[in-house]
């Protein structure tokens, strides 16, 4: 059976001035992100505030491992990245 891997990721970007600050601050974050780890990324969240993300990240793979190291990746990614300051993460198996 296949394993469907959910990250919620809600982070600060303290830089953000403004929507097109934070607009640029994702752009680079997705395309880092679904370019090389096979996942799917939408804001969920926090759409009109600049310094305030909120993102769902989606994999699917045919083992769990594989679908945990991906989601791992991301956050790791996150974590890593200059501009954001995570503030909360949840995973969920669906």
């Amino acid at each position: 059976m296949a394993a469907i891997g959910l990250l919620e990721v809600e982070f600060l970007l303290p830089v953000a001035q403004s929507l097109k600050d934070k607009r640029r601050v994702l752009r680079s974050l997705k395309d880092q992100v679904t370019g090389k780890m096979n996942v799917s990324v939408a804001e969920v969240g926090y759409q009109d505030k600049p310094g305030r993300c909120h993102l769902a990240v989606i994999t699917v793979a045919a083992e769990r491992s594989v679908a945990e190291k991906r989601l791992r990746d991301v956050e790791d990614r996150i974590d890593a990245h200059p501009e954001t300051t995570v503030i909360d993460r949840q995973v969920q198996w669906l």
